[in-house]
């Protein structure tokens, strides 16, 4: 409705990444030490810390860094040298853990002599995800990171299939719902039901039906709360 009182068609603007997205991310994937971020949406892959600690030895591991960077950079990766000296090595390795950067490149001075870096993955924590001595050679360390990435991709991906999958319960009756909600899992079952009933099971439960899964289960079901006939089965859980 407009000023005059007339019906207009609206004019609106898409930012296509919604809060609720945003939300999402954080909370399937995070963990206590910050953000972790799957590589396809990380605006960041791979952060460089070059490591010195003489004057004399600074501009080799730069230069060194510098080389890297390019490297990946023309193999289509985004990545970020964190080449500023007024942080100390161990503050960047924790704010870039903070940030989600999927890939860590780790350069110091052995590394510059054995033409090496040290690579570490943010979803692996501690020396598990640490690994040591990956040639500088362009060939070698693109392969390489590409397939960390891809792995990390798939890793969090499993991590949070297997997560969802572990808190649903199918449930048959309004008892075995209520049961599965009260300790804190999504309830799966038959429901043909009426939006009064879906009511009431949000003021005895808390829970409403976030979706009816495009995957249905084939063969006759009964409404969990009616126990008429049912097609489709819909999961319950409470938001937040």
């Amino acid at each position: 409705m407009d000023e005059n009182g007339e019906r207009q068609h609206v004019w609106q603007t898409s930012w296509a990444v919604s809060t609720r997205f945003v939300g999402g991310i954080i909370m399937t994937h995070g963990d206590d030490s910050g953000l972790m971020l799957p590589p396809k949406v990380a605006p960041i892959q791979v952060v460089i810390v070059p490591i010195w600690k003489k004057e004399d030895e600074k501009t080799g591991v730069l230069n060194a860094a510098s080389s890297v960077k390019k490297v990946l950079q023309s193999a289509g990766i985004k990545v970020k040298l964190d080449d500023t000296d007024q942080r100390t090595p161990g503050w960047k390795f924790n704010f870039w853990e903070m940030k989600g950067v999927p890939l860590r490149i780790e350069i110091g001075p052995r590394d510059v002599l054995s033409a090496s870096v040290v690579i570490s993955r943010r979803d692996v924590p501690g020396k598990q995800g640490k690994v040591f001595g990956i040639s500088m050679e362009p060939s070698i360390l693109e392969a390489y990171v590409k397939d960390k990435l891809d792995e990390i991709q798939s890793s969090l991906l499993g991590r949070a299939t297997s997560f969802r999958d572990s808190n649903i319960v199918d449930v048959s009756s309004y008892d075995e719902l209520k049961a599965a909600i009260t300790i804190g899992k999504w309830a799966r079952g038959p429901w043909s039901a009426s939006d009064a009933d879906e009511q009431r099971v949000k003021e005895e439960t808390g829970a409403t039906i976030r979706c009816f899964p495009f995957e249905q289960p084939q063969g006759t079901k009964t409404c969990l709360m009616t126990g008429s006939p049912a097609e489709e089965v819909a999961i319950f859980a409470k938001s937040y």
